[in-house]
């Protein structure tokens, strides 16, 4: 019989298996780049790791070992992505009172300006936006938490064990559906292009279809639905930003989550904004000639920008 340490992979694997169980492990974009090299890194780490636990079933008895008393970093579940780096989306686990107490939740966060693309287990995708921050959970694939920021949904539908996102206190079941939902910290947007998504089931029970949006603030009783192009809907996955009468401080903050710089409001009174915004390009070019859509300037401000009203004489 082959030693199975002596194949590089599973004794690279092995290596892993037991630096990652170091509480003091902080090494993660190299453990990152390791398992994107090749997909028999993560089948033979996934190896490695239930050989230790097999292991451990042996010594149930014994002493827990220090890491188990108090560790501060889990290591990531098989995750799956696609368009780009898994070292961008490693990221420390967190309580989620949604799921299971033996679930496994973790987190992938978007710096400004920055995107990912998360292909899930079950065949769904999840297309992250800049700024964003969003919970999953392998052993609940069919449950995702958007934390802040802005994410496409393309799901795909089961009707027996159906997907259920939630964004603040909103939450949304999906009916076979493409589409799109943006999480500040005082409201949530959803806008769906295919499918159905019913919007809290359990209270509101508000069924959105094709070219329909939905905006929920949470300090508000009703919520409000309106109508929307089904194209527009993710279109920032294709550096376009489309509205119909949106106010402006959401276009704001829009832009500052794809372009990946601060964006403030200054003054009040401007009417909200319907038409197309091209976001491809340099953020400086692109703000000059978008705030006069806005019937805005907009001007440098710090390590930001600033839109004003044209009308408008700052101090």
């Amino acid at each position: 019989m082959t030693d199975p340490y002596r194949d590089p992979i599973r004794a690279a694997a092995r290596d892993w298996a037991m630096r990652v169980a170091d509480p003091a492990f902080a090494d993660w974009e190299a453990f990152a780049d390791w398992l994107e090299a090749d997909p028999q890194h993560n089948v033979a780490y996934e190896a490695a790791l239930a050989a230790d636990a097999e292991i451990a079933a042996w010594f149930v008895a014994a002493p827990p070992r220090p890491i188990l008393a108090q560790p501060t970093v889990r290591r990531p579940r098989r995750l799956i992505w696609g368009g780009g780096a898994v070292a961008a989306g490693l990221a420390v686990v967190l309580g989620w009172s949604a799921l299971d107490a033996g679930s496994d939740p973790y987190a992938i966060e978007t710096a400004p300006g920055q995107r990912r693309q998360i292909a899930l287990s079950d065949g769904s995708r999840i297309d992250l936006n800049g700024g964003s921050r969003i919970v999953l959970d392998d052993d609940s694939p069919r449950l995702a938490a958007l934390e802040r920021g802005e994410a496409l949904f393309t799901v795909r539908h089961d009707a027996a064990d159906p997907f259920v996102v939630t964004a603040g206190p909103s939450r949304l079941v999906d009916v076979g559906t493409v589409f799109n939902v943006v999480r500040t910290d005082r409201s949530t947007r959803v806008t769906v292009s295919e499918g159905a998504v019913v919007y809290n089931p359990d209270s509101e029970a508000v069924r959105l279809d094709p070219g329909k949006a939905l905006f929920a603030d949470d300090a508000a009783a009703n919520v409000r639905v309106s109508a929307v192009a089904p194209e527009a809907v993710g279109a920032w996955t294709a550096r376009r930003l489309v509205y119909s009468g949106t106010a402006i401080e959401d276009v704001a903050a829009d832009l500052a989550r794809n372009l990946g710089v601060a964006i403030a409001v200054e003054g009040a009174g401007t009417a909200p904004f319907t038409g197309t915004i091209a976001i491809d390009g340099d953020p400086a070019a692109i703000l000059d000639r978008t705030a006069p859509l806005l019937g805005l300037s907009a001007q440098r401000k710090g390590e930001g920008w600033v839109l004003t009203s044209r009308n408008r004489v700052r101090p």
